[in-house]
């Protein structure tokens, strides 16, 4: 008689690392979770955690915000800061805050759990979780076979995670979000790659801080560019960002040896009425990037023009 074969060795264990200082709190949700089937280990505050991550794997983290030494927040950017952005980050929660939770979605919490809910919803939340983790997983062995990825000049996974994040955010509060490129060329052919981190620093300081993102990565065709990223900002004032932009880094890469044209594309997303935090976030990102990508992609410019923007 035959068996269907087991497949449980294929996806990640169901190992659950629970953070939190609270001894009593600890204990108490540690033992819910395991008594729901989970492998859970804890410890005490964010530095222990990421000391324990160097060496052991956990798909799933599940953080209190609260904690001396380094908290959940703090926890969560150094995780994604190294490059993490497979583990799936819980942040527990006591009351349900708004703004709290547009901090978390900026730092790169993935969802959050309250300490109150009942078995089945945590059940809920952390099967979820582990199913993300496996099409992480799955996308990235995608993109290693085909040779590429789609951030690869800074921590893999670090604009993927910002534009989730704002995605998930305009969702929440049905605002306005704009994705700009921008594509540098050398009129004498040099190499571009050589003047990212000037680039970088120009952009930087012509953006909102604490507001926008801008960082460099390089997609899935091979060239390398800058992406910005503009919560609560439409499509046509984008594009004025983006000249502005444009016209900066032509400006401020001239040598007297050379001249740079600065090409710019403009994405914007406006989520409808019937648009859900969970509904095609990936696919919003990545129609963003495109179509982004696309409108940097223009023919080569008089020399007497240095910005164009599409």
């Amino acid at each position: 008689m035959s068996h269907p074969p087991d497949l449980s060795a294929a996806r990640p264990p169901q190992r659950v690392l629970l953070v939190d200082d609270d001894e009593l709190e600890l204990e108490l949700m540690a033992d819910r979770l395991r008594a729901l089937g989970f492998e859970t280990h804890t410890v005490s505050d964010g530095s222990a955690a990421l000391e324990l991550l160097q060496t052991q794997s956990f798909p799933v983290v599940i953080t209190d915000w609260q904690m001396p030494r380094m908290d959940g927040i703090r926890l969560t950017e150094s995780l994604r800061g190294q490059g993490d952005s497979d583990t799936y980050i819980i942040m527990l929660t006591v009351l349900d805050d708004d703004s709290s939770h547009e901090r978390g979605y900026f730092a790169g919490v993935d969802d959050y759990l309250s300490k109150r809910a009942p078995d089945a919803k945590v059940v809920a939340g952390i099967r979820a979780a582990f199913r993300a983790v496996e099409m992480r997983q799955a996308l990235h062995a995608v993109r290693q076979q085909q040779g590429a990825s789609l951030v690869s000049d800074v921590a893999t996974g670090v604009l993927a995670d910002r534009m989730r994040a704002e995605v998930k955010r305009a969702v929440r509060y049905g605002r306005n979000l704009s994705l700009l490129v921008l594509q540098l060329e050398s009129d004498n052919g040099a190499a571009i790659a050589d003047m990212m981190a000037r680039a970088i620093d120009i952009v930087s300081t012509s953006i909102r801080v604490d507001i926008d993102f801008a960082t460099r990565y390089r997609g899935l065709d091979g060239v390398q560019r800058i992406a910005i990223v503009l919560p609560e900002t439409a499509k046509a004032a984008a594009t004025v960002v983006g000249a502005r932009l444009s016209a900066a880094l032509a400006a401020g890469l001239q040598t007297p040896i050379d001249s740079f044209t600065a090409r710019v594309g403009c994405a914007s997303f406006t989520p409808g009425e019937d648009t859900r935090p969970s509904q095609q976030i990936s696919a919003n990102i990545e129609a963003l990037l495109r179509e982004a990508e696309a409108g940097a992609r223009v023919a080569p410019l008089p020399a007497s023009r240095r910005s164009e923007t599409g």
